[in-house]
């Protein structure tokens, strides 16, 4: 994934850092990317020693990102990086990009999983936005002076674009492509087989837990 965004980073012309965010893994991506950020200073690790969540993740690589622009995505290799091009085009008519995919290429489960989220959150924030779990988005780093998502979970990518929305940023959302998963696991599940997954409870109910609280949150009027 390195070597990918490192090929397209340069295709773009414009100044660039890569920060991989190690959330307490238990395989070799700190020995990795050290290696890696020793033949290029552009590329950085930030560890957390243990696993936060995903939002954690999220919010430390956004803090520790110097350049005028922010792009995240997933290292499991399922987004075509190429598609950040066509966001790099267009991020002079806005403020945020986020993906959503095309044609997800996800089991069926996971797929439930994702229609049953995207329409809890339509439902409680009166609308919302398309695939808004999908891990492809381009900010405006200045966004981050005034938006300071709270989430652990994967409930922050509704977050900041909820804040965002109500702070009056600029949001265009753009199709992107999805490719099936070739390595890892959905960290929500412990296990799968097929259609069938064994699901942590523990971490669908944080999800819900802090879905409830950016509600109440955006109903007081607590947005910073």
């Amino acid at each position: 994934m390195v070597s990918r965004a490192s090929e397209v980073l340069e295709r773009l012309g414009a100044e660039w850092e890569i920060i991989v965010v190690d959330d307490g893994s238990t395989d070799s991506t700190p020995r990795i990317v050290e290696e890696l950020s020793g033949r290029d200073p552009r590329i950085r690790l930030v560890s957390h020693g243990r696993n936060l969540g995903f939002g954690m993740a999220v919010r430390s690589g956004i803090s520790a990102a110097r350049l005028g622009w922010v792009f995240y995505t997933d290292c499991d290799g399922q987004f075509d990086l190429d598609d950040l091009e066509r966001f790099w085009c267009a991020r002079d008519s806005c403020d945020i990009i986020s993906g959503y995919r095309r044609r997800r290429r996800d089991p069926g489960l996971r797929l439930l999983y994702s229609l049953l989220y995207n329409s809890m959150a339509w439902v409680m924030f009166w609308g919302g936005f398309k695939d808004v779990d999908a891990s492809f988005k381009l900010y405006r780093r200045s966004v981050f002076d005034r938006v300071r998502p709270r989430s652990t979970s994967g409930v922050v990518d509704l977050e900041i674009l909820l804040l965002a929305r109500g702070m009056g940023f600029r949001i265009r959302q753009m199709p992107v492509s999805h490719l099936p998963r070739r390595a890892g696991s959905v960290s929500f599940e412990t296990f799968r087989h097929g259609f069938l997954a064994w699901v942590r409870i523990s971490a669908i109910v944080q999800m819900f837990v802090q879905l409830v609280s950016l509600r109440l949150r955006t109903l007081r009027g607590d947005v910073r």
